[in-house]
């Protein structure tokens, strides 16, 4: 598979070059020259295929490289994500199963299977950990086709953190793969003005973070926003995104790539005031216990079903235990450090 940069279109890399580097030469983001798409009896197919085998195919598919579920199994475990049915239309996708309890982790094993490196180090937006992030989407929707959840005809919509926007973008590659995904979810916290970009076409590209109880959320200007910028738009229009956020000034897209852009994208804005609350209620309504970051997730997802009276079935893709938050998370619950453990 072939790659291009949100900076230029013509010239192709491979997918070795890629994983060496995490930007080409001219600064771009690496991007997918074709992007490939599979049939609906492609896609039918993960049905009969496990998470792993699933997850496998699509790095191979992305990266040239020739693993089986077997290597899976023995990088990061058979278990590594699992999903948890908190109603008939609501799923949670842990992706932190790990030593770490973050998916964080989980996505620097596989990176390291991937560049056959015993110890790498990525940062966020790396196309290896976007391809790492589309391939577990494949895996949790095989799940969710053998469940009878997702099909051709049965879209599942995504609710993600949007962060960096490495998560809102591995979904939107993974719907343009021919995956039964349906509008994707970006859930911001006050410091992400995103929602003013999705809703009214401007971006502030001076704006200070804010710390706050979700700071993978801390984010003013997602650096992944760019190849979806390029996606909608082409490189003419990241080099107008690139010369706002230069000039330190506001960046104004234009009327035909926003509608493109808002097709099946919706961004909601939540209050670490809602968050505080929203931890023990999810413990009471669901008697499951969420992180902040996926405590913003849920509502995000609540706001969206609210607002679009949308009640199609809904996956919540969290990437931390509230392990990783658990002093945090027990004085929400008003529980002891001790009885927060003996529940998870």
């Amino acid at each position: 598979m072939l790659y291009a940069t949100t900076r230029n279109s013509a010239d192709t890399h491979t997918a070795q070059r890629v994983l060496q580097d995490r930007r080409a030469s001219d600064g771009g983001f690496y991007v997918p020259f074709h992007l490939p798409v599979f049939g609906e009896e492609e896609i039918a197919s993960f049905r009969e295929k496990s998470f792993n085998k699933s997850v496998a195919e699509i790095l191979n598919l992305l990266f040239n490289t020739h693993f089986t579920s077997f290597d899976l199994d023995l990088s990061v475990g058979r278990y590594a994500v699992r999903l948890e049915m908190l109603n008939t239309r609501l799923i949670m996708a842990e992706c932190w199963h790990n030593p770490q309890w973050e998916f964080r982790r989980y996505v620097k094993d596989l990176v390291s299977l991937v560049r056959q490196e015993a110890d790498v180090t990525f940062e966020s937006g790396d196309w290896s950990e976007i391809g790492v992030r589309i391939a577990v989407i494949f895996g949790i929707f095989s799940e969710l086709m053998r469940r009878d959840i997702a099909a051709s005809d049965k879209k599942v919509d995504i609710s993600v953190v949007a962060g960096d926007f490495s998560a809102p973008m591995s979904a939107w590659y993974a719907r343009s793969m021919g995956l039964p995904v349906g509008n994707i979810i970006c859930s911001c916290n006050e410091n992400g003005n995103l929602w003013n970009f999705i809703c009214h076409g401007q971006l502030r590209t001076d704006g200070i973070s804010v710390p706050t109880c979700v700071p993978e959320a801390d984010i003013v200007i997602p650096s992944g926003l760019e190849r979806l910028i390029y996606t909608c738009g082409g490189h003419e229009e990241v080099q107008r995104y690139l010369e706002a956020i230069r000039l330190g000034k506001t960046y104004y897209a234009e009327d035909k790539f926003l509608q493109k852009l808002r097709q099946g994208l919706y961004v909601t804005v939540t209050s670490q005031q809602r968050i505080l609350e929203t931890i023990p209620n999810a413990y009471t309504t669901h008697d499951y216990i969420l992180s902040p970051s996926a405590a913003m997730n849920y509502i995000g997802l609540q706001d969206y079903r609210a607002r679009t009276g949308e009640c199609r079935n809904a996956l919540l893709i969290t990437e931390k235990s509230p392990r990783t938050d658990a002093a945090f998370v027990a004085q929400m619950l008003g529980f002891t450090r001790e009885t927060l453990d003996k529940l998870l």
